[in-house]
């Protein structure tokens, strides 16, 4: 797992999926002829499953990249300095686990995912090339190559887009988002 920050207020855990190959042989024959559920309607203009494709799963292997995932968000600055009561954290879980498939000429506009105010976002690259779009952090112009099999989890208010994809295969991500729920009581008041 690497750590960087694009700036000193917003950390960013990058790492690498460690059973890459074997979620990528499952998924990819699924996606890569996957109809467009959203319509273009969302940020990605793009073909994309619905928000809760990868959660009604009883798939093993997407099970396992969803328990890293939180794995990770437990590791992540903004959740660790939680400012909490007691000696419990709060919880995470899942809300959304979608898919996003980008033929040539798809692209995702400027957004972020205020909704989930102290909540997580991810992307995953499923199947990319080095030379297709960039994720990019929208303010800081931070780009991040697509190398598959790398994950990059960040604070959802941050604003991020993709450029559109200029090349013929496909470039396949996962995306998701993660709460952060407190119980009652644990949130210190001044």
């Amino acid at each position: 797992m690497k750590t960087y920050s694009i700036s000193s207020e917003y950390p960013i855990i990058m790492g690498e999926y460690p059973f890459h190959k074997q979620l990528k042989e499952e998924l990819v024959p699924l996606l890569e002829n996957h109809r467009d559920e959203m319509g273009k309607t969302s940020n990605v203009k793009a073909t994309m499953t619905n928000y809760n494709w990868g959660l009604d799963t009883k798939s093993k292997r997407l099970q396992r990249f969803q328990e890293c995932m939180l794995a990770e968000a437990r590791t992540h600055k903004n959740y660790t300095e939680l400012t909490v009561g007691g000696p419990h954290l709060p919880s995470l879980f899942f809300k959304d686990l979608w898919a996003n498939i980008y033929y040539k000429g798809d692209y995702a506009v400027p957004h972020d995912h205020t909704e989930f105010l102290l909540g997580f976002s991810f992307a995953y690259f499923l199947k990319s090339k080095w030379y297709h779009s960039p994720f990019i952090f929208t303010h800081s112009g931070k780009k991040i190559k697509p190398k598959e099999g790398t994950y990059i989890m960040f604070p959802s208010h941050i604003k991020h887009h993709v450029p559109k994809n200029r090349f013929k295969e496909t470039r396949i991500t996962l995306s998701g988002n993660i709460l952060t729920i407190f119980e009652e009581g644990m949130i210190k008041q001044p």
